[in-house]
């Protein structure tokens, strides 16, 4: 039995650096920047380096550094990309015996990476979550559902019917088309859903509460039926909600490198926190103390800020034990609580 059963992408990321990238002001994009090349030139790369990525890889790993029980449900391709991310996962103790293995390339990320952000070119190959197989035998505490894609409803009846059958706790970070859906189309996940985690743009959108104040979206997102709602801002921290409290934590001033898996390292690590104090027999009616929630967030701002300080979306990821050495040096981070 798991713990822990990470669902979601498998990747192989291709980090690059070249001294010609450009970030300008440029409002006709989302973030009001775009990256910008020389159109037909050649492009010097000043370097370029391989990792294992993707959401369920990411989290996976954390979870296992930290001391749980882990499993990961992928796709994975069967080509050198594949084996390498397989040994990775299996050297810190993560189980590979539920991933799937086919004939397509393995999915590939080229992340540019410029002045500690990236942008990402992202492959998936012609893959459907709905081929994903989960054994009715296979039992784990808890669901960490990662962002998926389209047509995924027979992977989600799978899991609502493992955590119907067994009780599970599920964690979960939705992705692109279930943002878009919005939170009325996810009801029956939501609703089973013990920690909801998404960053500020996304639950947004997700809430359609357009550009509410943050406590309205997070008052929202529990009314949907989450137990505990967690908003990340980037360099601004993060807020929760569980349904009686707000929670307010800032960034940590770590320096930052890479930003790629820094959610993912929050969401898994804030998720380890809560998940530690739970009897595995009723994980999902847990309901945590706030002071867990208190550090939980703390976890994830810690980890977090340690992956942003390399190259890669695990590189940095921290054990237990550096996780709670690091929060006590950082005597200023402190979770606010109001109402």
């Amino acid at each position: 039995m798991s713990d822990v059963l990470a669902v979601g992408d498998a990747f192989q990321d291709l980090f690059v650096f070249s001294n010609d990238f450009k970030v300008l002001s440029d409002r006709s994009f989302k973030s009001g920047k775009s990256l910008s090349l020389d159109y037909g030139a050649k492009i010097d790369v000043d370097e370029i380096q391989y990792h294992s990525g993707g959401s369920a890889v990411n989290s996976a790993i954390c979870f296992a550094k930290i001391g749980f029980e882990t499993s990961i449900l992928s796709f994975i391709g069967s080509d050198s990309p594949a084996e390498k991310i397989i040994s990775q996962i299996e050297n810190v103790g993560v189980s590979t015996s539920v991933v799937k293995n086919d004939s397509e390339p393995t999915n590939t990320s080229i992340i540019l990476s410029c002045d500690g952000d990236r942008t990402i070119l992202s492959y998936h190959g012609n893959r459907n979550f709905n081929d994903l197989q989960l054994p009715k035998s296979f039992k784990t505490s808890w669901f960490y559902l990662a962002p998926i894609g389209r047509d995924c409803a027979e992977l989600e009846n799978k899991l609502i019917e493992n955590i119907a059958k067994n009780g599970s706790g599920l964690i979960w970070n939705p992705g692109p088309p279930q943002i878009k859906q919005g939170a009325k189309a996810n009801r029956h996940l939501l609703h089973l859903c013990n920690i909801l985690i998404l960053n500020r743009e996304e639950a947004l959108n997700f809430s359609a509460c357009g550009k509410s104040q943050i406590e309205d979206c997070l008052k929202t997102l529990h009314d949907f039926g989450a137990k505990i709602v967690v908003i990340t801002d980037g360099k601004n921290g993060a807020r929760a909600y569980d349904g009686e409290v707000f929670y307010q934590i800032d960034s940590s001033p770590d320096k930052r490198i890479d930003a790629t898996g820094a959610g993912d390292a929050f969401a898994s690590s804030f998720a380890a926190r809560i998940i530690s104090e739970c009897d595995e027999s009723k994980a999902q009616k847990f309901i945590p103390a706030r002071e867990v929630i208190i550090e939980g967030l703390k976890w994830g701002i810690v980890n977090s800020g340690a992956v942003v300080g390399f190259v890669g979306g695990n590189t940095g990821l921290l054990s237990k034990q550096e996780i709670i050495e690091n929060s006590e040096k950082l005597v200023k981070l402190e979770a606010k609580v109001y109402s």
